[in-house]
């Protein structure tokens, strides 16, 4: 009787490839990680005080302007901010800017539209008080 020689080495690499796919496959179903940003870091995104950043925190919780954290440490140093939670929190103070319509008055029109010619006799390029007498 004879034995058959598999490769073992195309086996392995069958299957080694068929876990890698099936690997892929799970991570990929998994949620993201959800980042979180300190204090100093989500001051610097909303363009603010890291103090107004933390009041934002030490408020009630029912209160409109509360800024959810998490406590990874004992001490205030260890608060982060989850990136879900910051743009939540954007989303509910987001303000859309009216609208509003100044009328602009001829005058002011035609001066923006004479470009630099008035602006010359300002700065001396016209006449000046001697030509002129």
């Amino acid at each position: 009787m004879e034995l058959i020689d598999f490769n073992q080495e195309g086996i392995k690499a069958l299957l080694l490839q068929a876990f890698n796919e099936q690997a892929r496959e799970y991570y990929h179903s998994l949620p993201a990680p959800d980042p979180q940003y300190t204090p100093d870091e989500v001051a610097k995104f909303l363009n603010i005080d890291v103090s107004t950043v933390r009041s934002y925190m030490k408020l009630p919780v029912t209160h409109p302007r509360y800024l959810p954290y998490v406590r990874t440490t004992d001490t205030a140093w260890g608060n982060r901010i989850l990136g879900s939670d910051l743009r939540e929190w954007q989303q509910r103070h987001r303000q859309q800017p009216q609208q509003v319509q100044i009328p602009v008055p001829e005058t002011q029109m035609r001066v923006a539209h004479r470009g630099r010619g008035h602006d010359r006799r300002k700065r001396g390029h016209g006449r000046t008080t001697q030509e002129a007498a």
